[in-house]
């Protein structure tokens, strides 16, 4: 039994968490993994997480502790829940992958649809904090303190980026390593 009428409801990449938006934009979320039911089947706990005002969410498809979401005109990435720093957008979410948010801007297609020359053009990428961190680190630090931030951090695209810029280092060790973490 749902305390609220749904509008939208998805379930993240491992289907341990789920998420519902109701008719007022109140989202919250619920822990599929808690409270079994004898029959193996997941009743789920409601959890105190709720934001409102949200219009749209999708879950990473490869990282079950990461969505996106839309609350008002920002786009927000949460990490276990928490709140990374908010960015403008008026975007819809369309996929999370690779720690890159993908967004569409419908509105301006809708607007006027003859003047679109490219529709690659209407389509927005926009980077988890973790992989704009990482890119930071590696052309500020040294490449040792970018592997401790991303043995902190880890996530697949990030050990790749250390495996590139381990590469042009030349620095075989760490690539190696890296690739094998990847």
């Amino acid at each position: 039994m749902l305390r609220c009428r749904p509008q939208q409801m998805q379930m993240n990449c491992d289907s341990t968490k789920f998420s519902i938006i109701d008719i007022n934009g109140i989202l919250s979320f619920y822990d599929m993994t808690v409270s079994k039911k004898e029959n193996g089947a997941g009743q789920g706990t409601h959890l105190d997480h709720e934001r409102k005002e949200v219009w749209s969410l999708v879950w990473s498809t490869d990282n079950p502790s990461l969505c996106a979401l839309m609350e008002k005109n920002r786009l927000f990435v949460l990490r276990d829940f928490e709140p990374e720093e908010p960015v403008l957008s008026a975007g819809y979410l369309c996929d999370f992958t690779d720690l890159e948010v993908k967004a569409v801007l419908l509105d301006d297609v809708l607007k006027d649809p003859e003047e679109i020359k490219n529709i690659k053009d209407m389509f927005v990428e926009y980077e988890a904090k973790t992989l704009r961190e990482t890119r930071d680190l590696l052309t500020t630090v040294s490449l040792k303190e970018a592997v401790e931030f991303v043995e902190k951090n880890p996530q697949k695209r990030l050990w790749e980026l250390i495996s590139e810029t381990a590469l042009d280092k030349l620095n075989l060790q760490v690539a190696e390593r890296a690739f094998v973490k990847n």
